[in-house]
This record gives structure tokens, C-alpha cells and sequence, in this order.
């Protein structure tokens, strides 16, 4: 074994470890897996740029992904536009645990329906979303339209029609897709209601109609009554609702209840913490106070936010990667040079909770900086691979931009697992061949880590077995 293979063959070993000696086991996802925890691999940088050459890896969602995290940016709109799709299976948790924000209400003037809703026809044998999209179009077009239906009195005879665009079955089936949290509604079709009082509107349409789970819907449905809290540090914060400001900050909604109707009593007992604070009900002259809608293809608070936007309980945010970049250059020996992922406040609002939790960066008297990562889960077949090549570009960016060189990526792992519907992958890549690994370059002029664009990072002599595919699980 040449130096130049040493770097893919502790991978290979790794993998063969884990498929050899694992345990098997359940796992979150359903698939199986054969796992060991907690072992380290070291890259040394001078035996050449670990990207794998036994199969093909997608350079392009390495670099950008990479890139995307430093950018802080948390939606998948950039990797799309870009060709990388890994992360295109997961979105933000859609739950109530959501910004407020005041919008204005939106109100249509009726249009009138003369056609006959009831000639279109279910089609049957149309896929399941169609299908189910026709029902919901009937539903609406007979409450706001047929004097008859059972609904009516709640929204036709009350002036609650449906906008022209609609009219017409295939252009609701086809713009109903288009508004906000379709993708939850797609994934989650009973939990979702088409709903048009988010808006305060008066109108189903494509710009007063929004898809909700059932309980966001049912708040708005009501004469909704935000309370302000402000604590005794004198932060501020707004809750949707009584239920939820005592939720959020740990009070009874029966003791809750009694401040707001007969204002805060001496504090005691559990309530002591409470001294010092306000409750008010919140005001807003017509506005509507609303949850944040979640922006299609958001993911929620993942690396790229705690990276670079990690909120604090005081409203203020941080910037890791500049205070990275900032220790190394005053401290270079210091033994706080890190970067963490893993916010447990954060987790129930992201996608998927950090599977690399941090990384640390060390500076040698020679000159030369590694990077240890610790990974909590890691997918051995499909993710480590990625893991390991976007970890040591993120190492020989940081360590240009402060002026050492990269030497080694440290790899500790915990949860280390191959999937079972992988062996067969891992069966074919095991007998290939370690080939030269490529050279990875990037460009010297670069002088802030922020700066980097795909093409200031060059891949030589690339030329390895070809992709093995594999499933990725969810």
C-alpha cells in the first residue's frame, strides 16, 4: 500500500469493520443497520486529498453544500440551483413553535360563480393527490356556492367565494400546489386543512389561502388574543395566545388566566421566578397577529444557522465561523477553537437534528492546523464519505485564510452504522481498486473564509470507479 492509498483504505477498513463486526440493529428510520460506536480516523493531507476513488462522489454537492453553511443560509433553493439534491427529502418540523409576525387582512371582492360544479367529475382513476384535490374543489365550490349544502350559512350566505382562478377544478388542482406549506400538506394529507383565515380573508384564492394542520387553524378560526411578556431582564417576547404564553414560559394557564383578569399578586412558591415580570394583552388595530409562515424549502435552524446566526435565550445571535477565524488569528494555541452544531433548544425546529455535532480546530508550533470533528451519527456508506472530503476543504479554507497549513482531519465517531439496504453496495465497492487520489486546490487570493465561490476550488485528476447507488434513509 502506497501513501496515496492509505487515506481511502482506512475509510475501506472502517467500512469493513462495521459491516463485519456491528451489531445489528433497529433504527429511527426502519431500515436496520449494523453499527459499533466510537472509533477515529485520522487523514493525513500529506498522503493526498481524501476524496474516494473505489466510487464516484459528487464533488459539486460537497463544495456547495460546504459553501451554503458558510453562507448561514438554511433554505434548499441554492443547493437546487446549483445540482445538489441531498438534502431535498428533508424540510423544517411544522409545528407551532414559530415567530409571530402582525399582517394585514385580505379582503377580496366576491366574484360569483355562474358555471355548474357539480357536471365536473372525480376522476377516479387520477392519482391520489389529484384525486383528493378534486374532493376538497367540490367541498369548497358547494359551501361558498350551494344554497343547499349543510355549510353554506358558514360561508357562501356570509359572502365567502372562491377566486375566479379557481373556478375551474384543473387550475385549483394545479394552483393549490402552489401555496404556502404544500409540501407538508403533500407529505401529511389528513393533517392538513385548505384554509383562507390566516389571511382574514373572505376569499379561497391563490393569494388569501394557505395549507394549516387543523390546530393552527382553529386559532385563527377564533377571535385570537396575543399576550405580551416581558420578563424581568426587561425582554419582550409575543405569544399567539394565553395557552401558549403559559406553555412557553412555564406557568400554569390557570395561574396565567388570573394575572391577565386581575393583574400579578405577590409572587410565591413556584410562581416566585415570575417577580418582576408583565403580562399584557396585545393590541393591534385591525392587524392580525399570525405564525410565521414557513417558507417552502426551509429547513429550519441546522449547521448553517448555528454557524452563523446561533441565537441566544436574549434574542441576540452569534457568529461562530467569524469568532473561529478571529480566535485562531489572536490565540492561535488557544484550546477553545470551536464550532458547534448541536443547540438542544434549537433541535425540535430542525429538519434533522446535527449528525456532525462540532469540530475543533488545533494549530501546531510547525505551522500546521487539523481539524477534529465529532459526529454523533454517521452513515458509513453514503455520508461519511461526504463528511470527509467537506471536512478537510473546511479545513484547508480556515487554515488559508489564517495563514497555517492544513495537515490531518481527525474523524471521532459515535453512532457508526451501515444500513442494510447498502450491503450490497458496500459489496461491490469493497473489491475495486484504490486509484490516485486527486489534487484539491484553492485560490491563494482568498483572504476571508466568507469569500469563497465554487469556482476558487479546483478538482484535479479526479478520475475514479463509477457511483454506486444506494438508497439514502430518511
Amino acid at each position: 500500500m502506497t501513501n496515496t492509498t492509505m487515506n481511502e483504505q482506512k475509510y475501506l477498513d472502517l467500512l469493513k469493520e462495521v459491516y463485519q463486526e456491528g451489531e445489528w440493529r433497529s433504527d429511527r428510520t426502519g431500515t436496520g443497520v449494523s453499527s459499533l460506536f466510537g472509533k477515529q480516523v485520522v487523514y493525513d493531507l500529506k498522503d493526498g486529498f481524501p476524496l474516494l476513488t473505489t466510487k464516484k462522489i459528487h464533488w459539486k454537492s460537497v463544495v456547495h453544500e460546504l459553501l451554503w453553511f458558510l453562507k448561514g443560509d438554511t433554505n434548499v433553493r441554492y443547493l437546487q440551483e446549483n445540482g445538489v439534491h441531498i438534502w431535498d427529502s428533508w424540510r423544517r418540523p411544522y409545528n407551532l413553535d414559530r415567530d409571530i409576525e402582525i399582517i394585514e387582512p385580505r379582503k377580496a371582492v366576491p366574484a360569483l360563480y355562474s358555471g355548474n360544479f357539480s357536471r365536473a367529475k372525480i376522476n377516479t382513476k387520477a392519482d391520489t393527490i389529484e384525486r383528493e384535490l378534486s374532493i376538497i374543489w367540490h367541498r369548497m365550490m358547494h359551501k361558498c356556492y350551494d344554497p343547499t349544502h349543510t355549510r353554506y350559512a358558514y360561508y357562501g350566505a356570509v359572502g365567502v367565494t372562491v377566486h375566479p382562478d379557481w373556478h375551474d377544478v384543473a387550475a385549483f388542482i394545479k394552483g393549490v400546489q402552489k401555496i404556502p406549506h404544500w409540501w407538508y400538506r403533500a407529505n401529511n394529507p389528513k393533517g392538513f386543512d385548505l384554509d383562507k383565515d390566516y389571511y382574514g380573508a373572505n376569499q379561497y384564492g391563490p393569494n388569501t389561502s394557505v395549507w394549516l394542520k387543523a390546530e393552527e387553524n382553529h386559532i385563527y378560526t377564533r377571535t385570537v388574543k396575543p399576550v405580551l411578556v416581558r420578563d424581568s431582564t426587561g425582554t419582550t417576547r409575543l405569544y399567539l395566545s394565553q395557552a401558549e404564553a403559559a406553555r412557553r414560559t412555564g406557568m400554569s394557564t390557570s395561574t396565567l388566566n388570573r394575572i391577565m383578569k386581575y393583574g400579578i399578586p405577590r409572587p410565591y412558591g413556584e410562581n416566585k421566578k415570575f417577580e418582576g415580570w408583565e403580562f399584557d394583552v396585545a393590541e393591534f388595530c385591525g392587524l392580525l397577529p399570525r405564525l410565521k409562515l414557513i417558507e417552502d424549502g426551509e429547513l429550519g435552524p441546522i449547521y448553517s444557522a448555528q454557524y452563523r446566526n446561533l441565537r441566544t435565550s436574549d434574542g441576540k445571535t452569534v457568529d461562530q465561523i467569524q469568532n473561529l477565524i478571529d480566535g485562531i488569528k489572536t490565540d492561535p494555541y488557544g484550546r477553545r477553537h470551536i464550532v458547534s452544531a448541536w443547540n438542544p433548544s434549537d433541535l425540535h425546529n430542525m429538519a434533522l437534528p446535527p449528525c456532525h455535532a462540532f469540530y475543533q480546530i488545533y494549530v501546531h508550533t510547525d505551522g500546521t492546523m487539523d481539524l477534529q470533528l465529532m459526529q454523533r451519527s454517521a452513515d458509513a456508506y453514503i455520508g461519511i464519505p461526504y463528511n470527509i472530503a467537506s471536512y478537510t476543504l473546511l479545513l484547508m479554507m480556515i487554515a488559508q485564510v489564517t495563514g497555517y497549513k492544513a495537515g490531518r482531519f481527525i474523524h471521532t465517531l459515535g453512532d457508526t452504522h451501515l444500513y442494510r439496504n447498502h450491503v450490497d453496495a458496500y459489496l461491490i465497492q469493497k473489491d475495486r481498486t484504490i486509484l490516485p487520489p486527486p489534487t484539491v486546490t484553492v485560490d491563494p487570493d482568498i483572504k476571508s473564509i466568507f469569500d469563497f465561490k465554487y469556482q476558487d476550488i479546483i478538482l484535479d485528476n479526479y478520475n475514479p470507479h463509477p457511483a454506486i447507488k444506494a438508497p439514502v434513509a430518511v
